[in-house]
């Protein structure tokens, strides 16, 4: 976890040190294998390790995280074609039902955020009316004040700085 700038340990805060790098194998948007890099780090304090996973990095998939939140757009807008994901039907399948039970909770989460510690509202009328990518965007851009990254990346920034990243 980014705390000033440092990386600071998610369970204690504690001081992080680099202790190794492993490689990922992961796809792109047109179904090429590369690799990509996760670096671990040792906790001074607690002695416990963490991975610190890049942001093109989604933990548990080899899809880049862009192609994954693409497809889900698509999906969630109903214009997805099969010629537009490498991936195939059931596991773009299995990736939106996954968002749509994790986002829900994320859009909750930051729906209490911004006014719980920010005083402010967002209409639920106007949130009835969009997708759940196209709301967790919005409210992503209106927490972080930019639209740097993946939607879901700066989600998992902003729940894991208020609570524990869970989309």
């Amino acid at each position: 976890m980014l705390y000033n700038g440092e990386v600071v340990c998610p369970i204690c805060g504690g001081k992080m040190r680099l202790h190794s790098t492993y490689s990922r194998g992961l796809r792109d948007n047109e179904g090429k294998r590369h690799e990509g890099w996760v670096a671990q780090s040792n906790c001074e304090a607690c002695d416990k390790y963490h991975s610190i996973i890049p942001s093109y990095i989604k933990p548990y998939k080899q899809y880049e995280a862009e192609v994954i939140e693409k497809a889900i757009k698509e999906h969630e807008r109903g214009t997805l074609k099969r010629s537009d994901c490498p991936a195939n039907e059931s596991t773009i399948n299995r990736w939106a039902r996954e968002f749509s039970e994790r986002g829900s909770r994320a859009v909750g989460c930051m729906l209490s955020l911004l006014y719980n510690i920010y005083n402010m509202h967002i209409s639920v009328i106007q949130t009835q009316k969009e997708g759940l990518m196209s709301l967790l965007d919005r409210l992503t851009q209106r927490l972080l004040g930019n639209n740097a990254g993946t939607v879901i990346g700066r989600a998992n920034i902003i729940l894991t700085r208020y609570n524990n990243g869970f989309v």
